[in-house]
Formats: structure tokens, sequence, C-alpha cells
């Protein structure tokens, strides 16, 4: 079999495995509130709209949302016109964003490492529990990530290359189609980890052959088609999303986080490798050819920390060079002198195993049906009593194969048993289609702003608090219904009396009408 047969042939079985892990069941369970169902609704009402304005100013229940660039709903949007408006179709861009990282992951690894290695890349980060999570999640990150994965791989390739060579167009292109998706950050998340690399290569590029004046045009090119109409339609949302961008750095960010924030984040999402990464990156960072690796994936978390406002998904592309470093020493086979790591490793997966197994037959009974939680206990068990094995018989270079099946055995359990519940707790799904079944009919939402609410009953609600407009909302004569959570459960009961008739209760959410429903629940 030649090279050529065994590189496609190699991609082809990642492209299989990585795509099953994030394409199957997509659609098994609803939208999840708040941010997976808000990206969702502004996507369905721009797929909805008409004319320009809605194809360039974003809308969230109608009205303006300059919080994101439009580009990442231009491709929900267009995932729902080949797909149809629905859960599947909401997140299929974050999993094909995934899916294409991961490839392009095996790519760069490929020609450097050898193809067991390459694929052990693109397999650690498709396991990874936080590229596994935002790859079926409907929102911006995993597709900034697959922006940002592509760039500075695609530069760092580059510099490999022999002088005279080509400007790096690739990373300018990769650059501005993460402006599209995220603004200005994706230019820093590219250009930074670039900048380190050229700065510890020898010999160093000349400022001449990076091309800056062409890359600059490249990336102002791609921005100019969503800023230049967004700027011609309505100025005041450049000044929105700059004023957004800019509160996210300052005290007064939706998301503040302490420093150490993700120092903490950051082994947590490459988990369950990161019991096997400190003996690999501590090679790499001594190692000239790798160490441009350890630098992109300290880099990602330290800009980030210069910003207050700070969630765990922004940090993915960090997950990219761990996976390269991680993933590629662990395929090729790990040196002696990791032993000790190995088996404390494997010891720690099986105890996090059979923690999970118990965590599953217990702790999940509130949410889970026996059935399912057997299962998961079991397939848990299994692999915990299998690595205990490996371990025992010294058997220590088969411990990360022990993990990666692991994964792949427990996540598609995960998507079919435990995600539905979650997601059906944390979804106005089914109280949507109570409401749509009963007819045309105003809905109120007290005190709360579940989006997902407005994406199933495709039509926007009432967002107040209100108690007079609540109240002779209830007393008319045509039908009316309130959603509302758990601190306002009291208050709406004492407010509307033997009106507020229960259609719907969850732990986290009550549906209320001013008429009795056959069918509540």
């Amino acid at each position: 079999m030649g090279a050529t047969t065994r590189a496609v042939g190699g991609a082809a079985l990642l492209a299989l495995v990585a795509g099953g892990l994030f394409l199957q069941g997509l659609g098994r369970y609803p939208l999840l509130d708040p941010d997976e169902a808000r990206h969702a609704e502004v996507a369905r009402e721009m797929a909805a709209g008409h004319g320009l304005r809605r194809l360039f100013l974003t809308t969230l229940d109608l009205e303006p949302y300059p919080e994101k660039p439009a580009g990442y709903y231009w491709l929900v949007a267009l995932a729902y016109a080949a797909l149809g408006v629905n859960e599947a179709a909401a997140r299929a861009v974050s999993a094909l964003a995934a899916l294409v990282a991961v490839l392009a992951l095996y790519a760069y690894a490929l020609p450097r490492w050898g193809l067991p290695a390459a694929l052990g890349a693109g397999a650690v980060a498709a396991t990874s529990a936080g590229w596994f999570g935002p790859a079926r999640y409907g929102n911006l990150d995993m597709t900034l990530t697959a922006c940002v994965t592509v760039g500075v791989l695609g530069g760092l390739a580059w510099l490999e290359r022999p002088a005279p060579r080509r400007a790096p167009l690739v990373s300018y292109v990769a650059a501005g189609l993460g402006l599209l998706v995220k603004g200005p950050l994706a230019l820093v998340l590219v250009a930074g980890p670039l900048a380190l690399a050229a700065l510890v290569e020898r010999p160093r590029p000349r400022l001449g052959e990076l091309g800056l004046e062409r890359g600059v045009l490249t990336v102002v090119a791609l921005g100019a088609l969503l800023w230049v109409p967004v700027g011609l339609l309505d100025p005041s949302y450049l000044s929105a999303f700059a004023v957004t961008n800019v509160r996210r750095l300052g005290s007064a960010s939706p998301h503040a986080g302490p420093i150490y924030y993700y120092l903490l984040w950051v082994p947590a999402l490459l988990f369950p490798w990161t019991l096997f990464a400190v003996g690999p990156l501590r090679r790499a960072a001594r190692d000239p050819r790798r160490r441009t690796l350890v630098l992109w994936a300290v880099f990602v978390p330290t800009v980030l920390t210069l910003a207050r406002g700070k969630l765990a998904t922004y940090a993915l592309s960090a997950l990219a060079p761990l996976a390269l470093v991680v993933g590629t020493e662990l395929a090729s086979g790990s040196p002696a002198e990791d032993r000790t790591r190995l088996r404390a490793g494997g010891a720690l997966a099986a105890l996090a195993l059979l923690v999970g197994a118990g965590a599953a037959l217990f702790a999940a009974r509130g949410y889970l049906a026996l059935s399912a939680r057997v299962l998961l206990a079991a397939a848990a068990l299994g692999w915990a009593i299998g690595l205990l094995l490996v371990l025992r018989r010294e058997r220590l270079h088969l411990v990360p194969a022990a993990v990666l099946g692991t994964a792949l055995t427990l996540y598609p359990l995960a998507v079919r048993e435990v995600a539905p519940a979650v997601a059906a707790l944390h979804s106005d799904r089914e109280a949507a289609r109570l409401i749509a079944g009963a007819g045309a009919a105003p809905v109120v939402a007290f005190g709360i702003h579940d989006p997902s609410l407005t994406f199933y009953l495709r039509a926007p609600v009432i967002h107040t608090d209100d108690t007079t407009r609540v109240r002779d909302l209830f007393a008319g004569d045509g039908l009316a219904f309130l959603v509302t959570g758990p601190r306002h459960f009291a208050q709406v009961e004492q407010l509307l009396g033997a009106q507020a008739h229960l259609w719907l209760e969850t732990p986290r959410r009550r549906l209320y009408a001013n008429r009795p429903s056959n069918g509540s629940t």
C-alpha cells in the first residue's frame, strides 16, 4: 500500500470516527437555554427575513442584536435552508467546523510525525471533553476555533519552508473568516501564536516574506463584506458592537472571571488526556521543532486572561496545539521515562470511571431512567476494570488505547441517554409544543428570557415583569399563556389566583394559562 493510499485511508478513518462523534444524533434533544437557543433563534430570524437589513443586521425577538457579527449566522441560515429549521441544522455548523479542525490537525501532523501520530493528534482533539461538547453545541466558538486552527497551522507550515517562499495566504484568509465569525479576537488568536513562532524560528523570516500588504488587504476585504454594509445600513450597530467588545475587557463584563480561570479550565477541557499531558509538554518545550506548539497553547489562555469576561469555550483553540503535542506522543509510543506517568494516569482514569459509574447509578436518579443509569454504569465499570487489568499486567502502552475506547463508548451513550434528559430541563420546547397546539395566543415570559421559547413558537413572546399587564391579559376573554421560573412561581399564583391554570411543570419552568388543559402535566 502506497504512502498516499495510507494517508487517504487514515483521513477517511479519522473523518468517520470524528464525524460519527460530532454528527450522529444532533437532533435528538432540544436546544439549550440560554446560549444555544439564542444563536439558533438569531439565525432563524435572519433566514425568515427579507432584504439586506436582515442579512447584515442581526436581530433577537425582532429587536437589534449587535452582540456578534453576522458571519456565523449566515452559515446556520444556510444549514436551515438545507436541513430545515431544527436542532440538527442549528448544531451542524459547529459539528462540521470541529471536523474540519480535526482533519487540519491530521494534515499538519502527517508529514512531520507519521500516520500513527497524525491519527493520535486527531483522536485526542476529537475525544477531549472540551472539543466533543462544543462540537455538538450550536454557538460561535467551535467555528472560530476551526478558523484559528487552520490559520495558525497554515502559518507554522509556512515558517518551515525554505526561503524564498510565497506569503502565507492561508493564515490571512482564515483570520479574515474568523473576523466575520467572532470579530477582532480572531485576528489576535491567529496572529499571536504565529508572531511568537516567528520570533523563535531560526532563521527568522524576513519582513518582506510575510506579504503584510497583501495579507492585510485580504483580511480587510473579507471584513468589508460584512462591516461596510452594516455601517451603511445602520452605523449604530458598529458602535454597539464595539461597546460590547470593550465591555468584556472590564469589570462590567457579564462573564467576569478570576485571573486563574483558564488555569483551571484548560486542563478540564483537555480531559481525559490531561492525565497524560505533563511528559509530552515538557519534552515539546525543549524541542525546537515543537516549542512553537507549546507557545501557542500558552498564548491562548494568557491573552484571554487580560479580559475580565471569561468563558471556558473561549479557550478552545488552545486544545489544537495540546492535541498535537500529547496525541502524537501517545500514538507513537511514550518513552520509558513516562511509564510512571502512564501508570498514574491510567489509575486516575480508572478511579474517575468508578466514581462515574456510582454517580450514574445513584446521583442521576432524578434525571435518568433506571435502564439508562444501568447502561452507563455498566459501560464505565467495564472500562474501569479493563484499565485496571492493563495496569496490573504492566501493559502500559495500552493505557491510551483503553482511554480512547472509553471515550468512544461513553460519549455516544451520553448523547443517547444523558443529553436528552439534561436538555429537557433547560429548554422550553415542550411548553412551546403545548402552546402551539392550543392555537394562536399571546405568550408572556415573566421575569425570564428563554430564546428556545421563541425559536420553537416561531414568533416573539412578551417579555415583562409588569404584574398589571399580566393580570389584564389573563382577565381577557381570549386564551393567554405565561411561562416563568422558580423565583416567580408563588408570585404568579398569588397574582392570578384561580385564573392560573398549570399546563406544564418542570424543576426549571412552569407554564400557566387562563384556561384549564385536559392534557396538562
